[in-house]
């Protein structure tokens, strides 16, 4: 894309002003009286997992993640995190809660690795509680159904789950950048298993529904909405660009939609280092659109 097409400063309005800020409470009223905090397992530790794991390393809860097949960059990269490395039959034994976090192609298969270590560790020696499991890639109802027979035919506990936003950032005076955290499927319990009322402020969950594939499901048409504009907006720029004609365009972009013409820009500007990972998450919204959308 040309570099006339978004200001070579680029300002990120993909969100209306202080959307997803919230104050935490300090994490210094966080560290426990004699209680150690839940194991969490984050796999992996992209942009996303990272941040995550930084918000909760923030208030003192232990992470570990596998890195079996990995570089050494990664691995200091993840070290400097805080965040331990560990086996996957040992995290199976630790961990109450797994998060995944990883391109949609490969979350079936990370699923089905899961439940094979866990079924495998179960059997040699069970662990201390069931292990949550959520998944929160950007995938179709379909496949969140059969990833969830997967994990809960392991004997784990699962969530259907999503992130909208940008990953956790720290900013003054314990406000954070949070992507809101969808789940869908039996609601979270903070009278039993790893859930704490603490843990749901700080992820930022919200509860979409009770059946699995609602979270999925809600992902793919917010994303299906931000996208596609992205595309459109790429695809017609482009052309104007090719016809000599996109100073134009973007002026009378700004004079008949002045609210979104900022926001669309720079969708367009962002897509052009994420597009390589975009491509199976449009595949799933293909698939959620075709499988869940009226008249079908």
């Amino acid at each position: 894309m040309s570099s006339a097409v978004v200001p070579s400063k680029h300002v990120d309005r993909t969100f209306a002003p202080g959307t997803g800020i919230r104050t935490l409470p300090p994490a210094e009223a966080s560290i426990p009286s004699g209680s150690r905090k839940p194991t969490i397992a984050i796999i992996s530790l992209g942009e996303m997992g990272s941040g995550i794991a930084t918000l909760l390393r923030k208030y003192s809860y232990p992470i570990v993640t596998n890195l079996d097949g990995r570089s050494a960059k990664t691995r200091a990269r993840v070290e400097g995190l805080g965040v331990e490395i560990l086996p996957l039959p040992q995290i199976m034994e630790e961990a109450s809660m797994f998060l995944s976090v990883v391109p949609p192609a490969e979350a079936h298969g990370l699923a089905k690795t899961v439940a094979k270590a866990y079924q495998d560790e179960s059997n040699a020696n069970p662990p201390g509680g069931k292990l949550t499991y959520v998944d929160l890639n950007a995938m179709s109802p379909e496949l969140a159904r059969r990833i969830s027979k997967t994990i809960t035919g392991a004997g784990m506990d699962f969530l259907d789950g999503a992130l909208l936003g940008f990953p956790p950032k720290e900013f003054e005076n314990n406000s954070w950048f949070l992507p809101a955290m969808l789940l869908a499927g039996p609601k979270p319990n903070t009278d039993s298993g790893p859930w704490t009322e603490e843990l749901l402020t700080i992820l930022n969950v919200r509860h979409v529904g009770d059946d699995y594939g609602g979270a999925s499901g809600l992902k793919a048409c917010f994303s299906g909405i931000a996208k596609g504009q992205a595309a459109v907006g790429i695809q017609a720029y482009t052309t104007a660009e090719s016809l000599g004609v996109l100073p134009a365009l973007r002026e009378h972009m700004m004079e008949y939609l002045p609210s979104i013409t900022p926001v669309i820009e720079s969708s367009m500007f962002n897509a052009q280092r994420k597009a390589y990972r975009w491509i199976k998450e449009m595949d799933e919204i293909e698939e959620t659109f075709a499988k869940e959308g009226a008249g079908t």
